[in-house]
């Protein structure tokens, strides 16, 4: 472990205690997070894997862009060039996927650490029941070259088209077929597995949407406490606003007069990180339909609007704040590592807030903490009766 990633572990620990504590006021969690939240920008990770100096931007870019080139000849120079420079001047969180796959077999990482690069880079690592990354972990685990790897990939391509009933496998997971890709030796193994395996295989994660759909059903049912009729079920649009808190989350509308004055409100990496992604009725219903996949964020918010349903990750805690956060947290983290998710960050803008939110008496009050603190990150006024 290196001395960057030692400081940002102690980081880690320090977030950790001041949310577990909860003796923060709203004012002093939010400037804890100013103070000590740690937004990691993709210069660093690529100076890290590298072995570039962090502050020589210089040849940063011209060790990157050599390796871009090299991996792949049929790449123009000019445009590898162009594209490191918008990285590194600018000072990215994240950089595409493609060439951050591309990059670990350039540098020729093992998998693990291609993976970890990719958590760092693209803020997700491989899917293990996605074909085409079952492909790039073969040609990893094998040493193969960045080019002989997508050749590879064409030549697969008629071996994993995926039949009609692909995601409706929905207790496929993908532990179990992760353990089968690691036994996979040959080329010739690699196609069969992946004839055999095609109607369980895809891009999108099944534990995540199970659940999400879940999460997504109990919000939707009327009951008493909402004092909702038991025949009328909760749209979607009345879900994004009552349990996703969408109006608290400055976004700038096409069209609309005086909605780029609001988008300016995000002004900062840390507003930036919280608002990233954050759900709207337009993406729930796309991950729904499985057009696109479940996100973790998404995947986050659903868990504390309805404290794991009636899941395995459902409430079991005691009555003590002490008990609630850390039963919250533990079950939390656990669904989490089973959907392959990164595990809860206090370093994090968003992680930040959903641990300090956690601190409550009873799980009725998080619902209270998270448009407290949405309003004062975003200095947006919070309507009580929405609460």
């Amino acid at each position: 472990m290196d001395k960057q990633d030692q400081n940002q572990n102690g980081m880690t620990e320090l977030m950790f205690q001041y949310a577990a504590e909860g003796d923060l006021t709203m004012d002093e969690a939010k400037s804890k997070l100013h103070e000590n939240a740690y937004i990691r920008t993709a210069n660093e990770t690529l100076a890290k894997y590298c072995g570039v100096a962090e502050d020589d931007p210089k040849m940063l870019k011209k060790k990157v862009s050599a390796l871009l080139s090299e991996s792949d000849p049929s790449q123009k120079k000019e445009s590898n060039d162009k594209k490191v420079r918008t990285w590194v001047n600018n000072k990215v969180r994240y950089i595409s996927r493609e060439s951050a796959i591309q990059l670990a077999f350039a540098l020729r990482l093992p998998v693990k650490d291609a993976e970890d690069m990719l958590w760092r880079l693209c803020g997700e690592g491989f899917h293990w029941r996605d074909p085409q990354d079952i492909i790039w972990l073969y040609a990893l685990e094998h040493g193969m070259e960045y080019v002989d790897a997508c050749a590879l990939s064409q030549r697969m391509v008629s071996a994993y088209r995926l039949s009609e009933d692909t995601e409706k496998d929905s207790e496929t997971m993908t532990e179990n077929i992760k353990q089968q890709v690691m036994q996979v030796q040959s080329e010739e193994e690699l196609q069969a597995f992946l004839k055999e395996n095609a109607p369980r295989l895809g891009a999108l994660h099944n534990t995540a949407y199970k659940l999400f759909m879940e999460f997504m059903q109990l919000l939707r049912s009327a009951s008493l406490e909402d004092n909702l009729p038991e025949s009328r079920n909760m749209p979607a649009n009345e879900i994004v606003t009552t349990y996703l808190y969408n109006h608290l989350i400055p976004r700038e509308k096409k069209g609309v007069k005086g909605s780029k004055d609001i988008a300016g409100i995000v002004k900062d990496a840390i507003q930036r990180d919280i608002q990233q992604n954050w759900p709207d009725e337009y993406a729930l219903s796309r991950m729904a339909n499985r057009e696109t996949d479940v996100t973790r964020k998404v995947l986050i918010l659903l868990f504390l609007a309805c404290d794991g349903g009636e899941s395995e990750y459902g409430d079991d805690c005691g009555e003590s704040p002490e008990d609630v956060f850390e039963d919250t947290y533990a079950r939390l983290s656990s669904m989490l590592a089973d959907c392959g998710f990164s595990p809860l960050d206090p370093r994090v803008p968003f992680d930040w807030m959903v641990l300090y939110c956690m601190v409550a008496d009873d799980f009725v009050d998080i619902d209270e903490n998270i448009p407290r603190f949405l309003s004062e990150i975003f200095r947006i006024p919070v309507d009580d009766s929405e609460e």
